[in-house]
């Protein structure tokens, strides 16, 4: 695959990993000129339609989430190579390190920094169970850490749209049994509490550096899941808070009821917890787990009836007589008594329930207030006023307004009793979100881009650029794939195309040739060396030129150098050879320039304005570069005369080179 095009566009660069369903590839997005990552089916499964199936559902499952915490799906696709099909997926690149590397590297994590990672991934999780999506395999290994320490969770492979379908035994065996929930491991149905208990797993090797259950083979760990409590971070680590435990404990409860009911609720007792607003403990008794796993056999009504009838261990149990016993007057007695108590009822109680049936006492009844676009304070506060009970689900529409209302039941209008419960959809939208890939993009094409992303178009500035078409965006500031704040303006950059500005060439003679090929190609000139001997100048320096010098140019023309080899052999030295070195050409000037921390960039140039004798000249251009806000950059003045420095086209400073 290395080396090849997909879709006549992605190239493959290098393998750089491998999943139960496919290998994953970095490549280059020649389109968008960006890296990114394609993970391809693995060829011995093509004749296999339930494996085909299985991928084009990863693909639509992940394809259709999106969020920062989430690796973000760019594109699917089949193509035809070697004769063979290849199906592949291409998604977003992560510069950074899987979480499982991360804690083999240091260790286990600090207890705020791992509750921030278990947050951040509950986060996304919470953006996939909103569209019935279960992960399925969620363990460190599928979870990256960015250089800038933001969580990605990636391979949604074996993520599939919840419905009432059970686990095969075929697919009860996919994903890591070390994080497999006891439902998983037993082959039953599972949901989101699934991926809740994965996570506690997952928490749980944050805080300690190592797993709850391991043993020599997985079918011994999957018994360990279903059969062995739960220990403690604290039996490991000592320092944990006690509150940690308990988070831990209800995350990974055995019977799925028994754990969060959805990660909304993980994620505000986490919160709460780390501003102190709230603490757990362990409500369940702890003992600890023998060394061994042992399978409990089913209990028949017999053993239980026969357990009945043991006596201490210690002792032998002696044969009982079989003695006739007599009948007993009891049950005639009780169902006596049973039949005065049942006519009482119909005589005195009856009647006077049915009279109070009929009376004017109504239950009172409230009629539910439109609630649709308020905020989930002003809801609540109305609600509750009711004497109604309110009960709330999040939804996430990019197209509305975040946190407000925008689902209810019962309906406006509608009458319920009072204490009924109101179910409300609240719109909630994540904090931030990535900036999207704008390069090659028009600028209107960009701004319809960011608004799709909650974004909008910030300044625009054009600039001189070779390598992309005029009217395209080069970059923005924010670049694409940094997280900002939802509605941040977008700085982007757009082309001007080449620059053809003239530029009047200076007299580069007796100057180093570095110095001067930095200078030509800065004002966007190419440079053709020559070299040859000079009696005149030094060698490495610049003893001629073509065009000459004060001879006016288009920026990406060809300038001839022509690059002194030191004199020849047979010339003798004269007192003219440093006669140019002499007058200072061999001097370099550096002058530091400071532009303004005002967010912007500055452009800065210099021009020689007079020669080595103090007259006048047309200005020669020595300088011209951008700076970014806020930066000290140094300007090289070479040669005798005198030279000024602009800012932004203003005069900043004037130097005299003698």
């Amino acid at each position: 695959m290395i080396n090849k095009i997909l879709a006549n566009r992605y190239e493959i660069l290098e393998k750089i990993g491998t999943g139960g369903m496919g290998n994953v590839f970095k490549a280059h997005d020649r389109k968008l000129d960006r890296i990114v990552a394609i993970k391809v089916l693995k060829l011995e499964y093509n004749e296999d339609n339930n494996f085909i199936r299985k991928f084009k559902r990863e693909s639509l499952a992940a394809a259709s989430i999106s969020h920062p915490n989430i690796v973000s799906i760019y594109d699917v696709g089949t193509e035809k190579i070697d004769d063979k099909e290849v199906h592949y997926i291409v998604m977003e690149y992560i510069d950074g390190k899987t979480l499982k590397d991360l804690i083999n590297d240091e260790g286990r994590l600090s207890e705020k920094r791992a509750l921030n990672y278990c947050i951040q991934i509950a986060e996304a999780l919470k953006v996939a169970h909103s569209k019935h999506i279960v992960h399925r395999d969620i363990k460190s290994q599928n979870i990256m850490v960015t250089r800038d320490d933001r969580i990605k969770v990636t391979d949604f492979g074996i993520a599939r749209v919840a419905d009432n379908t059970t686990v095969t035994a075929t697919n009860a065996v996919m994903g890591s049994v070390h994080y497999f929930s006891p439902e998983q491991a037993r082959g039953a149905k599972v949901d989101n509490r699934s991926d809740i208990y994965s996570l506690g797993i997952v928490l749980f090797e944050m805080l300690t550096g190592r797993l709850p259950f391991d043993a020599d083979n997985p079918v011994s760990v999957a018994l360990m899941q279903v059969q062995s409590q739960m220990p403690k971070p604290s039996d490991y680590i000592k320092s944990i808070d006690p509150s940690v435990d308990a988070l831990v404990l209800k995350m990974t409860e055995k019977d799925p009821n028994d754990r969060y009911e959805d990660v909304f609720d993980l994620i505000r007792d986490i919160k709460d917890y780390t501003i102190g607003a709230k603490t757990f403990t362990v409500n369940r008794s702890y003992e600890e787990d023998d060394d061994r796993t042992v399978v409990t056999p089913p209990i028949s009504r017999r053993s239980e009836r026969n357990n009945l009838n043991r006596t201490d261990n210690n002792k032998k149990s002696k044969p009982k007589k079989v003695v006739k016993k007599k009948k007993s007057v009891a049950p005639a007695i009780l169902g006596v008594f049973s039949a005065i108590i049942i006519i009482a009822l119909l005589i005195y109680v009856v009647p006077k329930a049915i009279k109070g049936m009929k009376s004017d006492d109504k239950v009172e009844k409230i009629v539910v207030e439109n609630y649709i676009g308020k905020t989930r304070e002003e809801a609540k506060e109305l609600i509750e006023a009711q004497g109604l009970v309110l009960d709330v689900s999040t939804v996430e529409d990019e197209n509305k307004p975040d946190g407000v209302v925008l689902e209810q039941n019962p309906e406006k209008g509608s009458e319920v009793e009072k204490g009924s419960t109101v179910k409300l959809a609240i719109n909630e939208l994540p904090d931030s979100v990535p900036v999207p890939p704008l390069k090659g993009l028009t600028q209107e094409e960009a701004e319809k881009t960011l608004k799709e992303n909650s974004l909008k178009l910030g300044s625009v500035e054009e600039e001189f650029n070779e390598e992309v078409e005029e009217g395209k965006v080069i970059y923005s500031n924010p670049d694409g794939g940094y997280s900002v704040k939802r509605g941040t303006a977008v700085k982007v950059i757009i082309s001007k195309g080449v620059d053809k500005t003239p530029v009047v060439l200076s007299d580069y003679k007796g100057m180093d040739q570095d110095v001067v090929v930095n200078q030509l190609k800065s004002l966007g000139i190419t440079v053709v060396i020559e070299n040859g001997n000079s009696n005149k100048v030094a060698e490495g320096q610049v003893y001629d030129m073509d065009p000459k010098a004060g001879e006016t140019v288009e920026k990406g023309s060809t300038v001839t150098l022509y690059i002194s080899k030191g004199a020849s052999d047979d010339e003798e030295e004269n007192e003219d050879t440093t006669e140019e070195n002499e007058n200072g050409y061999n001097k370099v000037n550096n002058v530091k320039v400071k532009v303004p921390d005002d967010g912007e960039t500055h452009k800065v140039t210099a021009e020689r304005v007079k020669d080595a004798k103090g007259n006048k000249i047309s200005a020669q251009s020595v300088w011209n570069y951008n700076i970014d806000s806020g930066e000290t950059t140094t300007v090289e003045l070479i040669g005798p005369g005198e030279y000024n420095i602009y800012v932004d086209g203003n005069i900043a400073k004037t130097e005299t080179i003698k």
